[in-house]
């Protein structure tokens, strides 16, 4: 065992798989030690490559309630680890350092404010982690729910991997919304929902749910092209900087070939 793998990890074992394209899918892990965590919070995952651990971050899916991890994965042509990770499956095992990190959603959404989670492909995870938990909660304990808009953007419509979810939810948590759209609609002949880039389509469901200076929280999730312009927008549009939260996937102006994130 390399010297890298010590009791900073422990080790994952993939207890399952489901491919939405053929370079998005998500995996289940089982960690062999308790691995608790808040809603927003990613883990650290890595695979033991000769001499060493190559490791990269990921958001967690699943609520903190769940007994396993889910995580939602984009394989990057020429990443570092994610063509390592693509070739696994149920049954195999990764590492997992032993402490979840990240403050993207440090705070609960209260619930006397309007919130607007804004996400690009894999950036929807951290927000269906805390709807996840959500659901749970008012469902045991009951008692008010925050009005929270999801808006998630992608090229095609089978890159929501978790849209039926995400509908569902819609329906049966009160105060919810769910707006998916699709930046190439001319590939999508059956698309019936709202088209345009996330940030294109930003402004007119925020004004549509009531986002407003003082009144709400903006989450912005994922490529940085989209946070940048989010940003801008809901600046424009009068929310200060403590109002809008971001946790984008890679750094601005710098496309993840090489080292994924």
């Amino acid at each position: 065992m390399p010297v890298l793998v010590d009791d900073r990890y422990q080790k994952g074992l993939i207890v399952a798989r489901r491919d939405f394209t053929k370079d998005l899918w998500s995996i289940r892990i089982r960690p062999s030690d308790p691995f608790p965590f808040r809603a927003g919070q990613y883990a650290t995952l890595g695979v033991e490559l000769e001499d060493r651990v190559l490791e990269r971050p990921y958001s967690i899916v699943s609520a903190p309630e769940e007994p396993e991890l889910e995580l939602f994965i984009e394989l990057i042509p020429g990443g570092a680890l994610t063509p390592h990770l693509h070739r696994l499956g149920e049954g195999q095992t990764v590492w997992l350092r032993r402490r979840p990190k990240g403050l993207f959603l440090r705070q609960p959404p209260a619930a006397d404010l309007i919130h607007l989670f804004c996400a690009t492909v894999t950036g929807v995870a951290p927000f269906a982690s805390f709807l996840r938990q959500l659901v749970r909660r008012s469902q045991s304990e009951g008692g008010a729910v925050p009005r929270i808009l999801l808006l998630q953007g992608a090229s095609h419509a089978d890159e929501f991997g978790y849209l039926e979810e995400m509908e569902r939810m819609s329906r049966d948590l009160p105060g919810f919304r769910y707006v998916p759209t699709v930046s190439r609609p001319w590939d999508e002949p059956g698309w019936e929902g709202e088209v345009g880039r996330a940030e294109d389509v930003l402004r007119k469901h925020a004004d549509d749910f009531g986002v407003a200076p003082g009144q709400g929280m903006v989450y912005l999730c994922g490529h940085p092209g989209m946070i940048a312009g989010g940003r801008a927008l809901m600046r424009r549009r009068g929310l200060q900087d403590k109002e809008i939260l971001e946790e984008q996937y890679w750094p601005e102006g710098k496309e993840p070939t090489g080292s994924d994130t």
